[in-house]
């Protein structure tokens, strides 16, 4: 079973996000968590106020209106034939939900982006950002209300490997068209000086320009075949330059309404911290994206194992 946690706060962002896991066609057994986080008013009484049966009343209150709503949100989900689970939480948003993340064990957490500013659509809000950031599992941060086109990034690691077994393995993209992008970084600064100084100069950097193109090509072309073979058509693409740009750009000009990444985290902390493209992109682009890191979502892929041996 699939287990999905929707984090909502009312909000109109976070309406988008109950529109895009309503519109995607889950598994049939496909729970979702709504999940909503209060935090009550300041206390200004120095804490005297806490003792008394009104301070009570107001957050029981609010804790009502909260759970009211989130029942109101459930109707779509309900239509689709989800199970859903209503969930109201005392505490930082970001908090509740990634605690719900690990004590539930869900496969995928969902959430709106929140932007702040006059260019809010391509802003993250803290409490994304914080999710995407430490999540266990797999974040979509949604930015718009469905999905029809995919742009998968294919960088050669073990967080963007996973991504044709986990669309497999969730079925919610199945039928819909996808692009998959490698992209070959620019030479780091002094690059062809350091080539022409150490080694045979510019016949050797041009076969080793060849060599990076034919190794990404292998990379997006081994993507797109795992994709195809789960039933989402896909096409391969290089593009050269810096990898979140070219990504974002990849994005726009083939307008693509979801990107999927890995989260390419470095250092002792991989599993819980991004990389600086997945960072990148998920701050900038005006389109949802998804990211996948590893060992994630190896509670879907597992379960899809078993269930195709016992078919």
């Amino acid at each position: 079973m699939m287990k999905v946690l929707l984090a909502v706060d009312g909000s109109k962002p976070s309406m988008v996000a109950l529109d895009l896991v309503a519109s995607l066609p889950w598994l049939a057994d496909t729970s979702v968590q709504l999940l909503a986080a209060y935090q009550p008013q300041v206390d200004y009484t120095g804490g005297v106020g806490g003792t008394m049966a009104w301070v009570g009343d107001i957050e029981d209150a609010i804790r009502d209106e909260v759970a009211e709503t989130l029942a109101g949100m459930s109707a779509p989900l309900l239509e689709r034939g989800l199970k859903v689970e209503r969930t109201v939480v005392r505490g930082r948003a970001a908090d509740a939900i990634l605690d719900a993340a690990r004590d539930g064990e869900v496969d995928l957490i969902v959430t709106g982006s929140r932007g702040r500013g006059p260019v809010r659509s391509m802003l993250l809000g803290s409490v994304a950002a914080e999710v995407a950031a430490h999540a266990p599992c797999p974040v979509l941060v949604a930015r718009g209300a469905s999905v029809s086109r995919l742009l998968v990034a294919a960088d050669g690691s073990s967080n963007a490997a996973m991504i044709p077994d986990l669309i497999g393995a969730w079925a919610s993209f199945r039928g819909m068209s996808a692009d998959v992008v490698s992209v070959v970084p620019l030479d780091p600064p002094g690059f062809e000086l350091m080539v022409g100084l150490y080694t045979l100069g510019d016949e050797r950097l041009a076969d080793m320009r060849r060599e990076e193109q034919l190794a990404a090509a292998r990379i997006a072309e081994d993507a797109a075949a795992r994709l195809s073979a789960v039933d989402v058509p896909a096409t391969a693409h290089v593009r050269r330059g810096d990898p979140a740009n070219e990504i974002l750009g990849a994005a726009t000009e083939l307008k693509s309404d979801l990107i999927i990444t890995g989260s390419r985290g470095q250092g002792a902390l991989q599993r819980l911290l991004l990389g600086s493209v997945a960072r990148n992109v998920l701050l900038h682009a005006s389109c949802s994206v998804l990211i996948v890191r590893t060992g994630a979502a190896s509670h879907s892929i597992r379960e899809e194992t078993h269930h195709d041996r016992h078919r």
